[in-house]
């Protein structure tokens, strides 16, 4: 797959050690499913990009994800660029969970240079996304 190759530079540097958090992040998964559930049954529907911002509150879990995998390889590698992670997170059910860490990890790179960048991928559900798929992939 074209996009599997594409990543494949980023994700040449992550050692076995990062996967010793997955459990970490994956309790996420359902904290976010709750908070997205509550809102969007207040609300009536799913939210926009721009409400998600101001509706949803993922501030102290945007600080625990950084703490949590900013300490890896991958996150002193080079940063993994925006149009990466967007076009790459539609298909990330096809990925396989290297590629999917290096999406994970790419998105706290670009948050360490554009702060609340990893806020507001938590809040328009493409970590949700992310950590499902790696979830998946260890079945």
């Amino acid at each position: 797959m074209e996009l599997n190759s594409g990543v494949s530079s980023t994700v040449s540097g992550i050692k076995a050690g990062l996967f010793e958090k997955t459990k970490d992040v994956l309790n996420y998964i359902p904290i976010m499913e709750k908070e997205f559930s509550r809102v969007e049954s207040i609300i009536g529907n799913e939210l926009t990009p721009e409400a998600a911002y101001f509706y949803y509150d993922f501030y102290e879990m945007a600080l625990e994800l950084r703490e949590i995998l900013k300490d890896t390889d991958a996150f002193r590698q080079d940063v993994v660029q925006k149009e990466l992670i967007e076009r790459t997170v539609n298909v990330c059910q096809e990925l396989e969970d290297d590629k999917l860490w290096s999406l994970l990890t790419g998105v706290v790179k670009v948050d360490h240079v554009d702060r609340g960048y990893l806020e507001k991928k938590i809040k328009d559900k493409t970590i949700l996304k992310i950590l499902r798929a790696l979830k998946s992939s260890f079945r």
